[in-house]
């Protein structure tokens, strides 16, 4: 089914036709390395971790790219408030930041690209912006690009130039011609880290470093920009102002994808509010798999609530499908060869495969996606409970692999599932063996320990069946 993806810029869902074929350059904002990721950091990049995966699926060669922004004002407020090195701050951040991305199973990135490594191509850029008439020099030898001068400004988000006010979410300087005007290049101040640059020392904007990596990477126009909706405006826009003004090319970006934010009694999960979770002290109580399960089930352009409840309700469910998935795995490893012929299956099989892509084309639609899953668990288990031959079964099982492939889920080896499910049946197998001798206070043991860890046991026509919990 042809992918569509609902485009900010336009507002409305398009059809993805990339730049070069099946190639596909695919940026998204990333971190700036100063505290901990939070569950609204992490539900942006397993939302573009699972988009970059599903591209690659329909056999795109996606380059994915993130930035690091390595140098910005709260990088050297946390810097002067705990008297450490900023690169320090950086390290121990983006360090952590790692970690929990990859027990999240956010492994699509191609290149992290810090901005710092980036000065070269940021100078180059402001000397193009300042030699066009888009940019320029104040009394502190600050850099500014001026918005007036662009004609574009506020496609994406809509705001226009003319209807700022002072404090509308923009930073307020005197020394700014106008108020929407944003900086490029920040001269430096005492005791700040700085580059060397022709209007003296300083460091780079928050929105020149996005455009200077991309251009790297990129050229002058690419495929996708991704990020979180609270970027869309000033910081996307402004993008788009400066790139465009730069390169005189139109579109920068062909297509923009904002998700939404995870929210908390109605107000955005942030620090400053204090009503945020980092990641890692979710993960402390929660599996990773279950948090990014609770993360993608909701398309990405929409908000989350948060609450521990709905994690706890998220756990349940994904408990229930990775529990179909399992049995899948151990009932087509003991299942006949030429047992039952379930034609029921193989359709269901069929037909979930075709809804799952329908969803994911559909604006990577994983809410969807995940109530298919769910309508084909539960043909599964049917199945199963009639006693169905290894066939339909193997290929239920590679349709879950398939989806959690794209999803990111069920990412136990078969080789470790192949080791545990082996020494389930040796247990369950021992027990067996003691009912027969009539040693049922050994049975009883093994049945109440097996219980003790979450695996039930279930009697069946052909033998006891285990099952978790």
């Amino acid at each position: 089914m042809p992918l569509r993806v609902y485009n900010t810029l336009s507002r409305k869902k398009e059809a993805f036709v990339p730049l070069h074929g099946k190639r596909v350059s695919m940026f998204v904002c990333g971190i700036t390395p100063q505290d901990q990721t939070h569950l609204g950091h992490a539900k942006t990049y397993v939302a573009f971790d699972v988009v970059a995966r599903y591209l690659r699926s329909k056999g795109y060669h996606v380059f994915y790219l993130q930035n690091v922004t390595d140098i910005e004002d709260r990088i050297i407020a946390k810097m002067k408030s705990t008297r450490r090195a900023w690169d320090d701050i950086v390290a121990q951040y983006f360090a952590e930041f790692r970690d929990v991305m990859e027990r999240l199973q956010c492994t699509s990135v191609d290149v992290y690209a810090f901005a710092t490594d980036y000065i070269d191509e940021i100078v180059e850029q402001i000397q193009g912006l300042i030699r066009k008439g888009h940019a320029y020099v104040a009394e502190d030898k600050s850099v500014y690009f001026d918005t007036t001068t662009f004609s574009g400004w506020g496609k994406l988000s809509g705001q226009k130039v003319e209807e700022l006010r002072p404090g509308a979410r923009i930073e307020i300087e005197e020394r700014k011609r106008h108020p929407a005007d944003f900086v490029l290049w920040r001269a430096q101040k005492p005791g700040e880290p700085a580059w060397e640059s022709p209007w003296g020392p300083g460091r780079p904007g928050w929105h020149i470093e996005d455009t200077a990596i991309t251009i790297r990477h990129f050229g002058v126009q690419y495929d996708l920009h991704g990020g979180g909706a609270e970027l869309a405006f000033p910081h996307h826009e402004a993008e788009i102002a400066q790139a465009e003004s730069f390169t005189g090319v139109t579109p920068f970006v062909r297509y923009w994808m904002h998700g939404g934010m995870v929210m908390v009694s109605g107000a955005e999960m942030h620090k400053s509010l204090g009503n945020f979770w980092p990641v890692q002290a979710a993960l402390e109580r929660y599996e990773p798999e279950v948090l990014r399960f609770f993360l993608i089930n909701v398309q990405y352009r929409g908000p989350i609530d948060f609450a521990p409840e709905l994690l706890e309700e998220a756990k349940r469910s994904y408990e229930r499908l990775r529990e179909t998935v399992r049995s899948v795995e151990a009932e087509r490893r003991r299942a006949p060869p030429k047992g039952k012929a379930d034609p029921g299956l193989r359709d269901a099989t069929k037909n979930s495969l075709a809804a799952f892509d329908a969803a994911m084309s559909d604006d990577f639609n994983t809410r969807e996606a995940i109530a298919v899953l769910f309508e084909f668990a539960r043909d599964v288990n049917k199945a199963i409970e009639s006693g169905v031959g290894r066939g339909p079964l193997d290929g239920a099982a590679e349709a879950f692999r398939t989806f959690g492939d794209v999803l990111g889920l069920f990412q136990m080896k078969p080789s470790e599932t192949d080791r545990l499910d082996g020494v389930l049946d040796l247990i369950v197998g021992l027990r067996e063996d003691a009912r027969k001798r009539k040693d049922f206070a050994t049975a009883d043991r093994i049945r109440d320990a097996l219980a003790a860890v979450g695996i039930v046991l279930e009697d069946a026509r052909d033998g006891v069946r285990w099952k978790l919990k």
